[in-house]
């Protein structure tokens, strides 16, 4: 009969002990439902009443106990099975233990067990026997343990965190909570209903936890009762609240916070985002299973008390790594964690280890299946998750140093697109899919094998099957970039495969694949001539996108690369040290100014009007030297005309006062602006070579004016054979008489000027012409 007690109450205890260390442990006492059907039937009903002003917690623990094992007929007579003690876990640090049955005090010993915040209260009485009931009413007091004790049972000024529990059996536990107003709760477990109605709020739980009754850690916080710090970092103003009293905690978070920040810009390749506004001290997130949490909705992180640089700067990276920039959850949690790891190890600190995980482990998914955050309860897949997806990114990125690391995770934040030139932003506004971070990983960060990690951790299998397309869309596009030169292909074909349509890629490339060595071409025509590729020639190859474009581009990139060839040889020639006559030939015939009107035209874009001005250049430059020879010898000629006409007509004076030259042959003006072919090789337009305008207005032949009664009969009163253009007394210079105009054009909408008035175009005028 003794053995059948022993055995009866150790059983009854093991469940209680079981209970105490597995709820400690946030296992939830899964061991101990196998003890569930003991015959000792239990109701159970605790109230936890949070006093401020005292900061402790009152907790209140009602129990029926009956005995539900009957006695059994032996040979020798009866055996009775009785309990004589009931165990259940309590804080540690419990204070004030009573437990009382029927008015009577009962004895209440503490048992130490393996969990450094649970202690086992066992409560004697007497032998209570089959079919007998007894009530028990257990009371303590919590007063908590500072931060960052072994003991995480915490009661402050404000904030609380403590276990609950309800040891009773299925269906019949009950837990109240009890606190003052405003304040917040958060628990292990989900179904508390809150009654805010009165000066206190109640949340109560009735619903089992597991099948060993209710066990929740719960957690309250008053948000006006914090100990409150700012930081200044990166344009940036950041609130830190702690929990009265832990400036442990604030000067920790600050140091991280202000040296971390910085570190982060750096690794990520992107300025600081904003979007937070404080880090808060809270119990919560390890409620709910987690170190931390970002939340961009309140602005908050909100972490423990643990000074874990690590957690820190992980939940910091979240600012730019999240739902927002990355369509997965194991790509912003696999990059934040070794963002963090990278950081704390740049700052001089020791990151967190990883736990280890394998692709076959009970818990494994495809990390594409990964849903859920950090609003969410922590799983047993996320604790496989989480490290898997750090080992995931450390596979991708791990070889990486910080600069090339910057630039693959920059471009992922910022939604570039892996096959535009870097820094370039999806016009669009799409998140990095796993999808674009894979073509983001090879191509920007040039991973090998980056597929096959992900074939292995993150793809179902129909996503797997997408890659043997896609290796053969990468192989052929590679073929074309490389051809190219600096150039990237069209946009039609990055489009394709940014958007993974591989079918339509493999059109594509079919319409682009010889352009590549035309765009070189290009490249190298214009590297030879010492110039920059027009902006609009490589716009017209890298922006096409249908086939219209393509077809275009087969005839104008090659045309673009003779006009930048002819265009290089026209500024050569243009440099060219020709002497001082030559110098004159050069600018009498505009070559400087027209090759610099090549680049300028070549520069927009106009490539058929390049060509042009590079054509004449090239024709005109073998006249500059004759040209800059001859001028100065019908300047001299000129000028002997004229003295001589001088000469001649002061020997006639007196001798008639007609204006009349019969010396000078017809059809030969002596006007200086007007010197007409007399043997030598060029005609000159007075535009150009013209003296002083004025003499025309003197008679050759005396001194006297001729028609200078006659004011604005300019033309009339000349002889008509002799007809002048205006002095530059009576009209501004640039009002000169019309040229008549030629065939062509010149590039600068003039009339006719002297470099295209050559020996080749000119013919004598006859000897009864009228001189122009």
């Amino acid at each position: 009969m003794t053995g059948g007690w022993r055995r009866g109450i150790h059983r009854r205890a093991v469940r209680g002990v079981l209970v105490g260390l597995l709820a400690a442990a946030a296992t939830l006492g899964s061991a101990a439902a196998a003890v569930a059907d003991e015959g000792l039937d239990v109701a159970a009903s605790s109230r936890y009443v949070l006093d401020t002003g005292a900061t402790t917690v009152q907790v209140t623990l009602d129990l029926e106990l009956r005995n539900i094992t009957p006695d059994e007929a032996t040979d020798g007579g009866v055996r009775q099975y009785f309990y004589t003690a009931f165990a259940v876990p309590v804080p540690v640090g419990a204070e004030d233990v009573v437990a009382r049955s029927g008015g009577d005090a009962l004895q209440v010993s503490l048992v130490a067990t393996g969990d450094p915040s649970t202690v086992l209260a066992r409560i004697s009485f007497p032998e209570l026997l089959y079919n007998q009931t007894r009530s028990i009413r257990l009371t303590y007091s919590v007063p908590g343990a500072p931060p960052r004790s072994e003991d995480w049972t915490r009661v402050g000024r404000g904030y609380a965190t403590f276990l609950t529990s309800s040891p009773g059996d299925a269906g019949r536990n009950r837990v109240e909570v009890v606190a003052p107003e405003g304040m917040s709760f958060t628990s292990t477990a989900d179904g508390f209903e809150a009654d805010t109605s009165g000066a206190t709020q109640t949340w109560t739980l009735t619903d089992d936890t597991d099948a060993t009754g209710i066990w929740a850690v719960v957690s309250l916080r008053d948000p006006d009762l914090v100990d409150e710090r700012t930081v200044d970092v990166s344009g940036t103003t950041l609130v830190l609240e702690a929990f009265p009293g832990d400036e442990q905690w604030t000067d920790f978070v600050a140091e991280v916070v202000t040296d971390g920040i910085p570190t982060l810009e750096r690794l990520v390749g992107t300025p600081w985002p904003g979007g937070l506004q404080r880090i808060r001290e809270d119990a919560s997130p390890a409620l709910r299973g987690y170190d931390g949490w970002f939340d961009p909705d309140d602005a908050e992180i909100v972490v423990g008390e643990a000074l874990d640089d690590d957690v820190i700067l992980h939940e910091l990276s979240h600012a730019w790594l999240s739902g927002r920039s990355f369509d997965e959850r194991w790509q912003y949690e696999g990059l934040a964690q070794v963002v963090a790891e990278r950081a704390v190890t740049a700052d001089g600190g020791e990151p967190s280890v990883q736990p280890s995980v394998q692709r076959d482990d009970p818990d494994a998914v495809p990390l594409n299946r990964w849903g859920g955050g950090a609003g969410a309860r922590s799983t047993d897949v996320d604790a496989w998750a989480y490290p898997a997806s750090y080992l995931v990114t450390k596979e991708l990125l791990g070889d990486l140093d910080d600069e090339a690391f910057a630039a693959v995770v920059g471009a992922g934040v910022r939604g570039e697109r892996a096959y535009d030139p870097p820094g370039t932003v999806d016009e669009n506004g799409v998140g990095t899919t796993w999808q674009r971070w894979l073509d983001l990983v090879e191509t920007r960060g040039g991973t090998s094998g980056a597929a096959e990690v992900l074939r292995t951790w993150v793809l179902t299998d129909e996503q797997a099957g997408e890659l043997r397309d896609r290796a053969a869309a990468r192989e052929a596009y590679t073929v074309v970039d490389d051809a190219d030169g600096a150039w990237v292909p069209p946009e039609g074909l990055r489009d394709a495969m940014t958007a993974w349509d591989f079918e339509r890629a493999v059109h594509v490339l079919e319409a682009v694949g010889g352009l590549g060595d035309d765009a070189e071409a290009v490249q190298s025509a214009a590297e030879a001539a010492g110039l920059d590729v027009p902006g609009p020639v490589r716009e017209s190859y890298e922006d096409a996108a249908v086939d219209e474009q393509y077809d275009a581009l087969s005839a104008s990139l090659p045309a673009a690369a003779r006009a930048i060839t002819a265009v290089g040889a026209a500024a050569a020639l243009a440099d060219e040290d020709r002497g001082p006559f030559g110098d004159l030939g050069q600018a009498l015939l505009r070559i400087d100014a027209t090759a610099r009107e090549s680049v300028v035209l070549l520069t927009a874009g106009e490539v058929p009007q390049a060509q042009v001005a590079a054509d004449k250049v090239r024709d005109r430059s073998s006249w500059a030297v004759p040209l800059g020879i001859g001028v100065p010898l019908v300047v001299l000629l000129l000028v002997a005309v004229g003295v001589a006409a001088i000469v001649i007509a002061r020997r006639r004076r007196g001798r008639s006062q007609l204006p009349e030259h019969p010396g000078v042959a017809q059809g030969v003006g002596l006007d200086p602006l007007q010197v007409e072919e007399l043997g030598d090789p060029f005609v000159v337009g007075a535009q150009q070579l013209g003296v002083d305008g004025g003499i025309d207005r003197l008679a050759l032949d005396r001194l006297e004016a001729v028609g200078g009664e006659e004011g604005d009969l300019e033309r009339q009163a000349e002889q008509p054979r002799q007809a002048e253009p205006p002095s530059a007394i009576d009209e501004p210079v640039e009002e000169e008489r019309a040229d008549a105009p030629t065939e062509e054009r010149g590039l600068d909408r003039e009339g006719a000027d002297l470099p295209e008035v050559l020996p080749e175009d000119v013919e004598r005028p006859a000897p009864d012409d009228p001189a122009r």
